[in-house]
């Protein structure tokens, strides 16, 4: 039986996921309804890592056709790019704050992916996402859980 690519995928992803969940079972700070704490981000992260890889590697078990071809130069040039976007996206959150950048961010990398597959997607409904996702991690971190967001360095 010979190994594929998805199913090496999946178990890295879950013994990722492993170390994820045994490194922050070290924080002293329990999770509580008044402050969820350092552990519950990664630790819900951790998870998602196991969840996805184990989902990878049954799909690439049940998979009877043969790996894709390796990456493509452009596929290799996306990587990078959405590497530099991220980096971009660090530095602009410490000078303009998670508000203003993310859904640029969010925006840019939609229309980016969009265009590299030839989807038909319109303006409005990138836009919409963009704002949508922003609002939404906003939300969840500072209505739900009371934690801050970056502001900016401008804005301080």
């Amino acid at each position: 039986m010979k190994v594929k690519r998805d199913q090496i995928t999946g178990i890295v992803l879950v013994i990722i996921g492993i170390i994820i969940i045994g490194l922050i079972s070290q924080f002293k700070k329990p999770i509580t309804p008044e402050y969820p704490g350092p552990m519950l981000m990664p630790g819900i992260a951790g998870l998602g890592m196991i969840i996805c890889g184990l989902g990878i590697f049954v799909t690439g078990c049940r998979q009877s056709t043969p790996d894709k071809a390796d990456l493509s130069v452009a596929g290799f040039i996306r990587v990078i790019i959405t590497f530099a976007a991220l980096w971009l996206y660090i530095l602009g959150l410490q000078y303009l704050g998670f508000l203003i950048v993310t859904p640029f961010l969010v925006f840019g990398l939609t229309t980016y992916f969009a265009k590299a597959s030839k989807a038909d997607t319109k303006l409005w409904v990138r836009i919409v996402f963009a704002l949508a996702v922003t609002f939404i991690i906003w939300f969840m971190y500072v209505q739900l859980f009371g934690m801050d967001l970056p502001v900016g360095e401008l804005f301080e």
